[in-house]
């Protein structure tokens, strides 16, 4: 199945989106993703947990006039399939976007994933080397997503909200679920219980579709865009290891033999002189000594670090466009 839909401007989005969506059958599902001219080497997108490929859409016009770019939906989000609980693994989904590589792309890549599809570029690219051919890895969760220690982050409320979602299951709208449960909107002081009570009004006014807050930054808007589609069984894998089975990060960062750009946000320790709250939860991806770690590991990768949020090519665009365009100078 190849079915093709364009995409244009809309006063409802930020920036146009300069691709055409897609979707083929890999193996035994369906993979979404959208795809842009040919106007030069492949560059594949790989975006976080709860998200969807429309997140790239701030850097995708830039990206579309030097690469060929393909920004996929990953399995368990946005328009792709939903995977039986026990396939969502880092080896078995890479291996799903392997066979994508294979058979739409049909030439070695450069493969950029953020956050955890960070983890999955880093897994492509050590286990399914001959189709990268450079890894950019835009702030990962490099060892600090296993377990035990992965409980203790800021990463895990998502993952185990989904746990309990699936085992409480209230309703059929995880979106709401969240917006209950998770305190997203502590960060709003005293405003954060009439931002609940609208949210809640909003979502149950608009089903289906994702929450969305004229009011305040953008940000917020599309960290909610991803939610809708969201499978919580993805998150599941995270919350109880499941996720590692078949998968080592040191070993993985260990065999990457292709050129690497690692971007490290700094945000709250440039803040509070620190990586980590008061009650010790990671409040970041990495701390220092997971990218020292990762360093070393990889050799002789460049690094990136930049003062910003989590995710770095919509709050730092011009950051994350230069890091790329580095990237595919030393990949050839």
């Amino acid at each position: 199945m190849d079915a093709s839909k364009r995409l244009s401007r809309s006063s409802r989005r930020p920036d146009p989106y300069p691709v055409v969506e897609r979707q083929v059958d890999v193996g035994a599902h369906v993979l979404n993703y959208a795809e842009g001219p040919d106007n030069g080497p492949p560059l594949v997108l790989l975006h976080g947990q709860g998200s969807r490929w429309q997140d790239y859409a701030k850097v995708l016009p830039t990206l579309v006039e030097n690469h060929h770019v393909y920004a996929v939906d990953v399995p368990g989000h946005g328009r792709s399939g939903r995977l039986a609980p026990e396939d969502y693994t880092n080896a078995r989904v890479t291996a799903s976007l392997a066979e994508f590589l294979k058979t739409i792309v049909r030439k070695p890549a450069i493969v950029s994933g953020h956050s955890s599809g960070g983890l999955l570029a880093l897994g492509l690219a050590a286990h399914h080397s001959p189709l990268v051919s450079g890894l950019l890895l835009e702030d990962p969760p490099l060892f600090s997503s296993v377990l035990p220690r992965a409980e203790k982050t800021t990463g895990a409320v998502l993952m185990r909200l989904a746990a309990e979602y699936l085992r409480d299951r209230p309703d059929d709208d995880f979106q709401r679920y969240y917006v209950e449960r998770s305190g997203y909107f502590a960060f709003f002081g005293p405003f954060a219980p009439w931002l609940v009570r609208y949210s809640l009004r909003w979502i149950d006014r608009h089903p289906g579709e994702p929450l969305r807050i004229t009011f305040l930054p953008l940000i917020v808007s599309v960290y909610f865009a991803g939610l809708v589609h969201y499978d919580p069984a993805f998150g599941v894998a995270w919350d109880d290891g499941a996720w590692y089975e078949g998968f080592d990060t040191a070993a993985a960062l260990a065999a990457v033999d292709v050129p690497v750009t690692l971007i490290h946000t700094t945000w709250w320790f440039d803040k509070h002189g620190t990586y980590y709250s008061d009650d010790g939860v990671l409040m970041a991806a990495m701390d220092g000594d997971d990218r020292a770690r990762a360093v070393e590991l990889l050799g002789e990768p460049e690094v990136v670090t930049v003062k910003s949020g989590h995710l770095v090519h919509f709050e730092r665009p011009k950051v994350y466009l230069d890091a790329v365009s580095g990237l595919a100078a030393r990949a050839g």
